[in-house]
Formats: C-alpha cells, sequence, structure tokens
C-alpha cells in the first residue's frame, strides 16, 4: 500500500470512531483509499474470513474501486455485482445506485452472512425522493411503471455507514438530509423539521395557466446554518485542498470566441425563434412551474447547443498549440454532437483522442480512462460533463476546457477536479470558453451569483438566505432582456 497523506490517515481515524459518518473532503483528496482502510481496518471479523463491506457507487467508477481495492488489500476478493450476477464468495461487492433496488434479495443474503458495512460513494445521489434514495434510507417510491412500493432501507441495517461526497451542498441544505438519515443523525429523522428549521421551507402557491393553482413545499432556502454546522460536526468531516495539500496552482480563465458571420446568422435566426416562443408563452413574474420551466428550457438550449458547436475549431486550434508543448487535454461538453465533432476532427488531424458519453459501459470508460493516462499517443479526452465529472482520476492532463456551462457551479467543480487532485504535479489551467454578446454571458453571470452564495453557505459565512434554482433566475434575467422589459 502505498504512503498516506496525514490528512488521511486524520480521516480514517474519524471513520473510524465515527461507524456513521460523512466524509465531506475536497474533490481530489483520496477519499476512496480512506474509506476502505477504515472499513478494513476497523472490521473486527476480517481476521476470522467473515468481513464483507458494501459498495455502491455510479456505474462508471465500480472497476475504479475494484482497482483502489486490489491495491490496498491485494489478497482481497472484490466481485462487482451486475444486473445478473451470481453471487461469489468475497470481502467486498460493489453496486451502482441504478441496478440496487433489483439486487435487494441477493443484499439481504449478504447480509445474512454478516455484511454490516457500506459505502456510499458520490453519496449526493441519493437526494430527493428517487427509488435510489428509497433503497439507501426507506420510504415510499414509486417505480418507473408507476407501480408503488416501500423499503426499510439498506442503511439503517448496517453497522457501519460512510457516506462519501465532495459536494453535500450541491445547491441548498435540503439536499443533506437524505445524508444524514443515512448515518442516523437525529436531524434526519423528520423531514418536516428539518426543512422549516434549515431550509426557510414554506407552502408556496403556483399560479398556472388554464389549470388550478397548484401548492408545494417550498424547501429552497437556507437558514439556521450555524446551527446546522454545530449539529452535524461530529458526523461529517471537510477537508479543503489548500488546507491540507501542496497542490499546484489551478488557474481559471475565460476565453472569449467570436461566432463568424456563418454562425452569427444561425444564432440570430435561433435567438428570433426564442422571441417569438416567449411572446406566445411568457414567463410568470413570480413562480414558475415544472412544465413551463421545460418547456423555456428546450428553447434555450438550441442557443446553448449553437454557441458550443460554434467553438469547435477555436478549440481545436487551441488543443493543437497545447499539444505542440507536449500537453495533455481535457474537454467537457454537455452535448453529444460537440463531442462527436470535436472527436472526428482530431481523428482528421491524427491527434490521438478518446470520448466518454453516457452510453458507454463500464469498460469502455475505463478503458478509455486507462488510453488516456498511460498511452503517450493519447492526448486528448473528451468527456460529457456529467458521465465523466465524477470519480475519475484524470491527472495525467493539465489543461481543462469547458466548451460549454452546466446549470450548477458544483458539476463545474467536480469536472475540473478531476486534474486537480493527488498526484498532480503541473499546474492547472482551466478555460471557460464563450461567445460574448450571447446567452452564455448572462449563464456565466448567473453561475458567479450562485457560486458565491453557495461559498457562504459552506465557509460558514451567512446564516440565511433563500437560495433560487439557478435555471429559473436565469430564464427571468434573460426573458426580460429578449422582450425588452
Amino acid at each position: 500500500m502505498t504512503e498516506l497523506f496525514k490528512h488521511q490517515i486524520e480521516g480514517i481515524e474519524f471513520l473510524k470512531k465515527t461507524p456513521k459518518a460523512i466524509l465531506a473532503d475536497e474533490m481530489g483528496l483520496g477519499k476512496t483509499r480512506q474509506a476502505i482502510v477504515a472499513a478494513r481496518e476497523d472490521d473486527e471479523n476480517w481476521m476470522f474470513g467473515e468481513f464483507k463491506t458494501l459498495i455502491v457507487c455510479p456505474a462508471s467508477l465500480k472497476i475504479n474501486w475494484k482497482r483502489e481495492i486490489e491495491m490496498v488489500y491485494p489478497k482481497d476478493r472484490v466481485q462487482i455485482l451486475e444486473s445478473k450476477t451470481e453471487l461469489q464468495n468475497a470481502e467486498w461487492y460493489i453496486i451502482n445506485y441504478d441496478i440496487l433496488g433489483k439486487r435487494m434479495e441477493m443484499i439481504d443474503e449478504l447480509i445474512g452472512y454478516g455484511m454490516d458495512t457500506m459505502i456510499l460513494d458520490e453519496a449526493h445521489y441519493i437526494k430527493g425522493k428517487s427509488i435510489r434514495a428509497t433503497a439507501i434510507i426507506g420510504g415510499a417510491a414509486k417505480r418507473k411503471d408507476g407501480t408503488k412500493f416501500t423499503s426499510e432501507g439498506l442503511a439503517s441495517r448496517m453497522k457501519k455507514v460512510y457516506c462519501l461526497t465532495g459536494t453535500p451542498l450541491l445547491n441548498r441544505p435540503i439536499e443533506l438530509f437524505n445524508l444524514l438519515k443515512a448515518i442516523g443523525h437525529p436531524l434526519g429523522r423528520v423531514r418536516s423539521f428539518y426543512s422549516k428549521r434549515y431550509c426557510d421551507g414554506f407552502l408556496q402557491t403556483i399560479i398556472r395557466r388554464y389549470k388550478p393553482p397548484l401548492r408545494i413545499w417550498n424547501e429552497q432556502g437556507a437558514s439556521n446554518l450555524g446551527e446546522l454546522r454545530e449539529q452535524i460536526k461530529n458526523y461529517m468531516l471537510r477537508r479543503k485542498k489548500d488546507d491540507v495539500l501542496d497542490l499546484p496552482e489551478k488557474i481559471i480563465s475565460v476565453m472569449e470566441c467570436d461566432l463568424d458571420n456563418e454562425w452569427q446568422k444561425t444564432y440570430d435566426n435561433a435567438w428570433e425563434a426564442y422571441i417569438a416562443f416567449l411572446q406566445e408563452n411568457p414567463i410568470p413574474d413570480r413562480n414558475i412551474d415544472n412544465i413551463i420551466l421545460a418547456r423555456q428550457l428546450v428553447e434555450i438550449q438550441k442557443l446553448k447547443q449553437v454557441c458550443s458547436r460554434a467553438k469547435i475549431n477555436r478549440i481545436i486550434e487551441d488543443i493543437e498549440n497545447a499539444i505542440e508543448q507536449d500537453e495533455k487535454v481535457i474537454v467537457f461538453s454537455q452535448y453529444t454532437n460537440t463531442i462527436k465533432e470535436l472527436s472526428e476532427k482530431l481523428n482528421t488531424k491524427k491527434i490521438g483522442n478518446r470520448t466518454l458519453t453516457g452510453t458507454d459501459n463500464m469498460d469502455q470508460r475505463q478503458k478509455a480512462v486507462d488510453d488516456f493516462q498511460n498511452d503517450k499517443e493519447v492526448k486528448v479526452f473528451i468527456a460529457n460533463i456529467k458521465a465523466g465529472g465524477v470519480g475519475l482520476n484524470l491527472t495525467a492532463a493539465s489543461i481543462v476546457i469547458f466548451t460549454d456551462m452546466d446549470w450548477s457551479p458544483a458539476t463545474h467543480n467536480q469536472a475540473m477536479d478531476r486534474t486537480h487532485r493527488i498526484g498532480q504535479s503541473k499546474m492547472v489551467n482551466v478555460y471557460f470558453y464563450i461567445c460574448p454578446e450571447t446567452i452564455e454571458n448572462d449563464i456565466m453571470e448567473t453561475l458567479n451569483l450562485k457560486k458565491n452564495v453557495m461559498d457562504k453557505v459552506l465557509e460558514g459565512t451567512q446564516n440565511n438566505m433563500r437560495i433560487q434554482s439557478t435555471q429559473e433566475a436565469f430564464l427571468k434575467r434573460i426573458a426580460k432582456k429578449a422582450l425588452g422589459t
């Protein structure tokens, strides 16, 4: 086993003395290694051959977890569970969130054999009232076919539960509730109390066109945050890279990319279509229901995609310049067409590249990562920002490019920290490419405002606030601009 960093040793000791806990270290600090060692060293059954731990993670990270375990404990047996896998005798079992509900009989069998430890990687995946959340924390839910079911929840049946996440507050404090419930924290018992006390929860009426008003419980706020931090401080450990590691600097820059004449015409046409859509489907002054929000975002996506594809030639030129300086490059995009076109143009120029999208299976994803990390001829890694932005180690690169922007600053942070993490020896340069005089200026401004708010929440400098949806805030801003109101 490679030598542990001081902060990792401290994290392991924290987990060993806190059987149900949240390890919320910033991305890139080695949460995987800490959880593996803590689970193994703190289990009294391992010397009798009865040690069994369940790891639940995104599908793309299953092979990564297996490799990490084998690196630390090469004699341990590890089984990756798939939809139709037959159970084998092992110490470690790895399963992805999306099939967990389908394999509950197998998990029950493992619990019967003495499995009492569960590690939840990217634990923010259990937020909300999804099937994956129900499988972990229990409650009532609906399957995709509409049938209802109830679950006791795996977390309550485990002696030890480690929730790993670099973003415990992705957007608002309510997203921490399910994690607190998973670790059996008192604040995770009653959602209504937590919502009112720490999320400024209230009953909201949404006025809908041609439909009766809709009453929903609004949990978008943040309140009494100082008290919340105090209540959870013994259950959650969070360290930042700047505080515990001497990593090279990370520099974030914005690169302006002007539209050429053809792309400007395409954008102008899409903008005129958006104005016409707004005139037919105005955005309410107050509350936007989900149907209106979805329809508006479809139109906005058309504008965003034009901007994304319009930058491809410029990005290709900058990639070539980086390669000439012996650098490797990671490119993130939301759009399959952008990823495909970038790869095709790089192939034409005989520049080795690999892509990763949501349609790739586990083996394809891992091969793409391995090729990029280990093959000197593979210079560029092009990934969907969601599929490739979590859990991967891409330290072979020191340049990160975003062709377009997600709605969450946390998503960008996760993606860029695939390379700014343990093992990185170079300064990391992150570039956001935007088209000036387009909606991308407004998106960037909205994201910066959102990031400032969330930084205050996490750093403890603000105690109460109402956090508006980034998408909703943007739509209201851009609609007024488009209609000149």
